[in-house]
């Protein structure tokens, strides 16, 4: 299990955490705009808390995005200080 973590967190932090990140935020976004743009007559009981639901997809989508996006420049960090030392 450590290797795994090593091999996300080191080797490849953009294909595990910046990839789905980017999926999620444009499902989230897409499957917000199209529940916003159809008419739902009768069913405001629901409303704010898919609405609420959705948002917090895409928020979530957003800070894994950053987290791949951090990791690559840490993990980049890390070898250029390895190889310069």
């Amino acid at each position: 299990m450590s290797n795994v973590f090593n091999e996300m967190e080191f080797k490849k932090p953009l294909y595990c955490f910046t990839l789905p990140g980017l999926l999620l935020v444009a499902g989230g976004l897409h499957m917000t705009l199209n529940f916003l743009k159809t008419p739902n007559p009768g069913e405001s009981l629901g409303l704010g808390l898919t609405i609420l639901l959705l948002l917090l997809l895409t928020f979530f989508g957003i800070c894994m995005a950053f987290t791949g996006v951090l990791l690559h420049s840490i993990a980049g960090l890390v070898r250029y200080k390895k190889s310069n030392s």
